[in-house]
């Protein structure tokens, strides 16, 4: 990945915040043939009920606004219910202005390196927006150099609000030189960017599409930080009509799950498949009882477990891979906790460390407790 040194450079690659659409120099391939395969029952675990229930407004990070943002301070965060217990605590509080204030106020993915040294993060531009745009960071970098894991938590926000206000400092351009802004383009939701560890490519759903319907997958180039290929496929087979959900990950011998919601109950639906450049086919492989809460954010994969996990805000559900079709409901860990935070999506590198994204403010909380 080239790094910025200059600010000419810097400026010249952030100003792909203000361009249009790329989303027509992707390559595109429309699947033939449906990606669904048939099914005419639904193995289904009575997990144990730790559902949360959304209240309906999201709290921000403590002292978030009374710091105006600069905090430097980590967040701990403990579970309190669920039959799996975990510590959240801040690792990286991320951006929150860059050009204008509150530009990176809306992530809502995030992929990671196998170590853990880098991270990308697919941003909307407001809530509910279509149109957004991946930035790369080197958390080695950060974390190493310039100390945003721990003396200087404050530094990655106050140096991008220096830029957004034309007053950076020398060090303020080498802290943003850890940091590279693709330009904008036809996202979607934003809920799914993903990597897939054997093929080493980032994945995310752009469109889920209508039962049965089309949906639209793309690679993301991880040189350019916009989509070079679309696939778009029909999950379908007999009377089984299903919208690719929302999010996606993938496990290490790289089989691709999302999850999707069950109409009129708690329940949640796992799918199990593969996705490449020119075709995908998805099977259904287990049903919960009951999902972890009321909003679907997201799917995690960690390698160390080798788990799926579940995430709805504040709540945190995981199943462990090999055992899909046939779970327990001992199989299933729960994991609760009160923070009101907007929880977006969990990430593990290849110790088993866990990454949480979160919002208002934007900032990755860590844990090593989850697996």
């Amino acid at each position: 990945m080239k790094t910025l040194a200059k600010v000419a450079l810097l400026t010249s690659a952030l100003v792909g915040l203000s361009l249009t659409s790329t989303q027509a120099s992707a390559k595109t391939y429309t699947q033939k043939g449906y990606g669904l395969t048939a099914y005419t029952n639904v193995k289904s675990v009575n997990n144990a009920n730790h559902f949360v229930t959304h209240s309906g407004a999201y709290a921000s990070s403590p002292n978030y606004y009374a710091l105006n943002t600069f905090q430097n301070q980590p967040t701990v965060y403990k579970s309190n219910g669920g039959n799996k217990s975990a510590t959240f605590k801040t690792a990286f509080f991320l951006p929150v202005s860059y050009q204008r204030s509150g530009q990176f106020g809306n992530p809502q993915s995030i992929a990671m390196s196998k170590n853990g040294d880098e991270a990308y993060i697919m941003y909307t531009l407001t809530g509910g927006s279509n149109t957004g745009f991946v930035v790369h960071y080197d958390l080695n970098k950060l974390r190493s150099t310039f100390g945003a894991s721990s003396s200087s938590m404050d530094i990655i926000r106050r140096a991008s609000n220096a830029y957004a206000k034309n007053k950076l400092t020398p060090q303020y351009k080498s802290v943003l030189a850890a940091i590279k802004v693709g330009p904008t383009f036809n996202t979607g939701h934003g809920q799914s960017m993903a990597l897939n560890p054997k093929t080493n490519q980032l994945w995310f759903v752009q469109t889920p599409g209508t039962p049965g319907g089309y949906a639209t997958v793309q690679r993301l180039s991880k040189t350019s930080l916009k989509p070079d290929t679309t696939l778009k496929f029909r999950l379908r087979s007999g009377r089984n009509n299903v919208t690719m959900g929302e999010n996606l990950t993938f496990d290490a011998k790289g089989k691709a799950y999302f999850s999707s919601l069950v109409a009129g109950s708690k329940a949640m639906r796992i799918y199990q498949g593969s996705i490449n450049t020119k075709q995908t086919k998805f099977k259904l492989v287990q049903q919960l009882k009951y999902r972890p809460g009321t909003i679907n954010q997201s799917v995690g994969y960690s390698s160390k477990s080798n788990r799926l996990f579940l995430i709805s805000d504040d709540a945190i559900t995981s199943v462990p891979v090999s055992k899909l079709g046939r779970l327990k409901a001992k199989d299933v860990h729960a994991t609760t906790f009160g923070s009101g935070r907007e929880f977006e999506a969990v990430v593990f590198n290849k110790a088993g460390t866990g990454y949480l994204l979160t919002n208002k403010g934007p900032e990755l909380l860590q844990t090593n407790s989850l697996n």
